[in-house]
């Protein structure tokens, strides 16, 4: 396993609880969020002769379920490439928290141009187009087998360009087949999803993920002050979008925020 530790040269605590496990730490400038980083691992070499190449970062809570069983089932369905959750949010693609590559797709051109980009010149909203959407873009004219654990087929989340980790986080991780929360969601909650207060009422039962780390983090990060409080359209829009409409709908009666709105 290699962990790329943007901006944390001399920070130790990084590798707390790691020392029975086979993982090599690569130091390296914060810059280029998740992307800069698997570019910066992809060219010292970290891929070597892998069978498969898993992408990560730490923008998740969990896993909240054992993954081998949803990984062997995942790996059975013989893909490509495959991740933990398609979005249809402007085009399809695969979230780039958990995507899964086998070389020869990590090898295949389309993707190699995208990986060949500057993202450490780049910004966030760049990163987000060019990186995780042009990675989406890139699959679909590669010809590859391509796989997500959990997949939304409503096409009105498409129109409106939602994110299925906040919107529909609670259907998501009920399916059993993504089992983790976005920490953005809990610390910021920008889109102002309802449900995000109860989180900790919703996790599977017998989790092996202690949810008095969640707590720690929180504790130690507030919300970020930068991030915007979804508007009430904006607020309707998610919930037109939501794979559970009727418990979004119902919270938004319930809060009194459509009282007194206007078209």
């Amino acid at each position: 396993m290699h962990v790329a530790l943007s901006g944390r040269d001399n920070d130790v605590s990084a590798r707390d609880g790691l020392a029975d496990l086979d993982v090599t730490f690569h130091p390296r400038p914060n810059l280029g969020l998740d992307f800069g980083a698997w570019q910066a691992l992809l060219a010292a070499g970290c891929a070597g002769d892998a069978s498969e190449i898993l992408l990560t970062n730490d923008s998740v809570f969990g896993p909240f379920a054992p993954l081998p069983p949803l990984v062997d089932t995942m790996r059975a369905r013989q893909y490509d490439i495959w991740g933990m959750v398609e979005s249809q949010a402007i085009t399809r693609h695969l979230q780039s928290w958990f995507v899964v590559l086998t070389p020869e797709a990590l090898a295949h051109p389309a993707l190699q141009r995208v990986f060949a980009q500057p993202f450490d010149a780049m910004t966030k909203e760049e990163i987000v187009l060019h990186g995780e959407l042009g990675l989406g873009l890139a699959m679909a004219a590669s010809g590859l087998r391509i796989g997500a654990s959990w997949s939304g087929r409503r096409g009105l989340a498409r129109l409106l360009a939602v994110n299925p980790m906040h919107t529909d986080w609670l259907t998501v991780l009920r399916s059993g087949r993504a089992p983790f929360i976005k920490t953005e969601l809990l610390r910021d909650n920008p889109s102002g999803i309802w449900s995000a207060a109860y989180w900790r009422r919703s996790l599977p039962q017998g989790s092996p993920f202690d949810p008095s780390w969640i707590e720690a983090y929180l504790a130690c990060n507030p919300r970020r002050t930068a991030t915007r409080h979804a508007s009430l359209r904006a607020r309707i829009i998610q919930a037109l979008a939501s794979e559970d409409r009727r418990a979004a709908f119902g919270a938004l009666m319930r809060s009194g925020l459509l009282r007194n709105w206007r078209i």
